[in-house]
C-alpha cells in the first residue's frame, strides 16, 4: 500500500464526520470513496508439497500482484520454476492473470484502525466486501467469487481445462504473519462429474 493510497482514504474516508454516516449510507459512501483510490500491492506466496511425506515432492514459491483504482482491479500469480515442473496445459511461464470487480464495499471501524496503522492485511479483512475475478493460464480459465462478511472471508470457485475440470470454494484466515486459505475442491475430467476426486489443500499468503 503505497503513501497516495493511505493519505487520499484517510481523508476521504475521515473526512466524512462520523462513522454513523457509513453505516446508514448502506455502503455508498464507502464505495464512492473507495471508487477515488489506486492501488498496488505484492506479496509472497507458498504453496506447500502435495504430498509432504514423498521426498521427490517439493513446494512452489513466487509471488502475486494485486493493482487497480477504486472497484476494478488486476491479479497476476508467478510461481518461479513452476513450469518446469508442471503440466504446460496448467500452467506457463506466463503465470496467472485475473482480471476482477468488487461489487459492494462497506468501511468498518477496524479499516479506519487498519488503515492509521498501515496494517494492509487487516485493512482487506477489516473491510466488508463482495466481487469477483475471471482468471486464465496456460490452456484453462476460470472464475471466482469472494466475499467477506466481517466475520467469514472465502468464496468459491470453477475451473475450465482442456481435459479437467475444477470446482470447490475457499475460507481465507489470518494468522499471525501470513494468510491461510483452505480449498475444498472436486476435479473431474470434462464433464465426468461423477468419477470426480476431493481435494482439501492449504495454501499460505
Amino acid at each position: 500500500m503505497n503513501q497516495k493510497f493511505l493519505i487520499t482514504a484517510l481523508v476521504l474516508v475521515v473526512g466524512l464526520s462520523t462513522l454513523a454516516v457509513l453505516e446508514v449510507s448502506n455502503g455508498f459512501i464507502s464505495g464512492l470513496v473507495f471508487d477515488q483510490i489506486p492501488y498496488n500491492y505484492t506479496a509472497k506466496v507458498w504453496i506447500p508439497p502435495t504430498h509432504p511425506d514423498d521426498p521427490n515432492s517439493s513446494s512452489l514459491g513466487g509471488f502475486y500482484k494485486i493493482n487497480g483504482k477504486g472497484k476494478d482491479f488486476q491479479f497476476y500469480l508467478k510461481l518461479s520454476g513452476a513450469e518446469e515442473s508442471e503440466s504446460p496445459l496448467d500452467y506457463t511461464a506466463e503465470g496467472l492473470n485475473g482480471t476482477g470487480r468488487i461489487e459492494e464495499i462497506k468501511v468498518t471501524p477496524g479499516t479506519i484502525y487498519s488503515l492509521l496503522t498501515k496494517d494492509v492485511r487487516g485493512t482487506m479483512f477489516n473491510t466488508i466486501f463482495n466481487g469477483y475475478m475471471n482468471m486464465t493460464c496456460a490452456a484453462w480459465t476460470g472464475v471466482t467469487y469472494f466475499k467477506n462478511d466481517g466475520k467469514n472471508f472465502g468464496g468459491n470457485f470453477t475451473i475450465d481445462g482442456t481435459i479437467t475440470d475444477w470446482e470447490g470454494n475457499y475460507t481465507l484466515k489470518w494468522e499471525t504473519f501470513r494468510i491461510a486459505a483452505t480449498a475444498d475442491y472436486l476435479w473431474y475430467p470434462n464433464n465426468q462429474k461423477s468419477v470426480a476426486k476431493r481435494v482439501q489443500r492449504t495454501y499460505y499468503l
